[in-house]
Parts: C-alpha cells; structure tokens; sequence
C-alpha cells in the first residue's frame, strides 16, 4: 500500500564548507537525473511512450538545473566535486512511497512520474532545510537558504504538471476519439460525455468491488448513490487492459475505501472542470447549456462524497 513520505530519520552530518555544501546539492541532483535516466530507458522496454516522455523531460530539466548548480557554485568560488557521505544521496529518491512509485515499472504513468518528481523535490528540500536549521555558519545558511528557495520554485512547478497529468485520463481518451477540438455540436458533446462517464462509472464500481467485503454501510449507499446517479449511458464501463490496469492502480494505491473516495472525488473534480472548460470554448448555446448543466451534476457528485469523507 502507498503510504506518505517519512521524515528524515537518519541525522546528517554538519555542512564545513561551501565545497561541502555545493557538492552534497550536485551529488543529489546528478543522483535524480540519473533515476529518472533509468526509468526513461525501462520505459522504452515497456513501450510506455507517454511516460518515457515525462521521465526523459524529468531529466533534462534535472541536467539544466545542474548547469545552473555549477554557476552558483563558481559564483561562491565553491568546487562541486568533493568526496561527500553518502548519507545524503542514499536519502533523496529514497523515501518509502518514492520507491513504492519507482519500483512499479508496470503501474507507471505520466501522473505517477510527476508525483515521484515532487516527492523527490520535497525530500531534497527537506534535506536542505535541516542543513540551514543545524547551520551556525551565516554564509553557509545563507548559500543554504537559495539553494532550498530554488527547490520551492521547482516544486510548485512540477505540482502543476502533476495537476495537468492527473486529466489525462480523460483528455487522452478523448483525444484517441478525434474530440480533442473545441465542441460546437450536441453530437460531439455527448461522445465526449459519454468518454467522461465511463471512465468514472467504472472507478466507482472498481473501488465497490475491490472494498466489498470491508466496505461499510454508509459507504455502499454513496457508490450506489453515483451509479444511480450515472443516467447518461447505462452500463457504459472501460473493458480490456485499460480496465486491468485501472483495478491494479487502484488496488496498489489505496489502503482502505476511504483513501479509494479521495481519488474519486479528484476524478469528478477533474471531470467538473473539463465540462466548465468545455462551455467556455464553445459557440454553441446548446453545448453551453448542456456542459454547465453536466457540470453542476458532477459537482452535486462530489458533495456525496465530500459529506461521507467528512464523516
């Protein structure tokens, strides 16, 4: 099961130079660059294209920010090659749910790979943190400080990828339906709808069948409650491997159905907002009257939940 991120258990050792500092900053991102070196090349051997893609970017920006290490460094009139501990490489990319993320070569999607990128970033900053906790050097805090004020810029940055891959779901599906235009016709709108329902009518019916046994009461009647509520296409379910691989997700992600409804309740979240986007691009009247009702629906979905989570 996934669980979060743990703190840094292991106590690191005093930062004595810039020299240290920098080389400890260089050994952490050449070590990241690296990972995501190698999860771009397992990529290519599972033909998972879309995602070779992220990491092989996750990379290159890890090689520009290691250019713009080394100019910092020079600046200092720091080196960033001196021998460091290895307490500090075998930290970043090491925490419980990075691994759980990277060790699943299977489950890896575009959205997996920015979550990995942010956990990782997190956990350098944290590492950079303590050092300017622990610091009584001032030019050394100082230095420290930047270094930790870059990684937050980088984080908030790779968060808004991991918010736009989190919509891949349904803009790659409808993309593959030929619908990845602004929508003037009733017609393209509801084969748009229907993409949308079936990816979510199969989410709420995959976290009923894989909690079914532990599943509470109050929890039954909400998923019961959004199937009733999914009216547009009856019975319309994602098949196949898609639909493999959307069980085995779900089953590797979440420890309990409560963790399973916080997902779901970001996919209605996701599918509210493309509906509002959809009726602020077209120039149809009746596309925007059926969006913005479509979308006041999943929004009335998302309050189920967000009422039973809340319990």
């Amino acid at each position: 099961m996934m669980t979060r991120s743990e703190p840094l258990l292991v106590e690191t050792p005093p930062v004595k130079s810039l020299d240290e500092l920098y080389s400890i900053a260089m050994a952490m991102e050449q070590n990241t660059q690296s990972v995501y070196e190698r999860l771009a090349g397992e990529m290519e051997i599972c033909r998972n294209a879309e995602t070779k893609l992220v990491f092989q970017d996750l990379a290159s920006q890890e090689s520009t920010q290691i250019n713009s290490l080394r100019e910092l460094a020079r600046t200092a009139s720091a080196k960033t090659n001196v021998p460091v501990d290895e307490i500090w490489t075998d930290q970043d990319l090491r925490g419980s749910t990075a691994r759980e993320i990277a060790d699943n070569l299977q489950l890896l999607t575009p959205y997996r790979a920015y979550r990995l990128a942010v956990i990782n970033k997190e956990r350098v900053f944290e590492i950079l943190s303590s050092i300017v906790a622990s610091q009584n050097d001032r030019i050394i805090r100082q230095h420290t400080e930047t270094l930790a004020q870059e990684h937050i810029s980088q984080i908030a940055d790779l968060r808004l990828h991991r918010r736009r891959a989190a919509r891949d779901r349904f803009q790659t599906s409808i993309d593959q339906a030929g619908l990845n235009k602004p929508i003037h016709t009733i017609e393209d709108f509801d084969r748009v709808v229907k993409i949308i329902h079936g990816i979510i009518r199969t989410m709420t019916v995959i976290v009923g069948d894989l909690w079914n046994k532990e599943i509470t009461t109050e929890s039954d009647r909400v998923l019961k409650k959004l199937l009733a509520d999914f009216d547009d296409f009856p019975g319309e379910l994602i098949v196949g491997q898609e639909r493999i691989t959307l069980e085995a997700q779900f089953a590797h992600d979440h420890e309990n159905v409560f963790s399973a409804l916080k997902t779901l309740l970001k996919e209605l979240e996701s599918a509210a907002n493309l509906f509002l986007e959809l009726a602020e691009s077209t120039n149809s009247e009746e596309v925007l009257l059926a969006a913005q009702n479509k979308a006041k629906r999943y929004i009335g979905r998302i309050s189920i939940i967000h009422d039973e989570l809340n319990v």
